[in-house]
């Protein structure tokens, strides 16, 4: 039962690292997170439904955008894979130690996913060179808050 979990986890979490690419793209550049649609860069071309599956389509595409045949960097199916990692993990480790907890093990679990996958998206950011926007600065400043909150309400029982 663990496992399914777990992969539910990973798979929820690739799709938060595949939302999390349109942040750290259009994010900076103040653009809207919702429309367009996602492009390739290239040909500017609307990527299909099942084109944009995390990992996956890029893994069956090679690579390669489905219309133009330009490369599609690798960064955006390792960004999917490591927070969907950390979904796994964060996942993992909340359901047992779970019995020990005054809380639920799933709102820790998506207090700790979320801020990994706002510090993640925050470090790509800076890693890039871009200046990090102000809403993302706050997010991450809530979610760590949140986060440290509940770790010291844990330690203190």
């Amino acid at each position: 039962m663990d496992g399914i979990l777990i992969f539910w986890f990973f798979s929820v979490g690739a799709c938060v690292g595949s939302f999390l690419n349109v942040v750290i793209y259009r994010l900076p550049r103040g653009e809207s997170l919702l429309r367009p649609g996602s492009r390739c860069p290239c040909c500017n071309h609307s990527i299909r439904p099942w084109d944009n599956i995390p990992i996956v389509s890029w893994i069956f595409l090679r690579g390669r955008c489905r219309d133009c045949g330009s490369c599609i960097s690798g960064r955006y199916p390792m960004i999917e894979f490591v927070v969907g990692v950390w979904f796994g993990v964060s996942s993992l480790l909340a359901l047992n130690a779970a019995p020990t907890w005054r809380i639920s093990p799933w709102i820790f679990s998506a207090m700790i996913a979320f801020f990994g996958a706002m510090f993640f998206a925050t470090a790509q950011i800076v890693q890039s060179g871009v200046k990090v926007p102000r809403i993302l600065r706050w997010a991450l400043l809530i979610a760590s808050a949140c986060t440290l909150f509940v770790l010291l309400s844990l330690i203190s029982t």
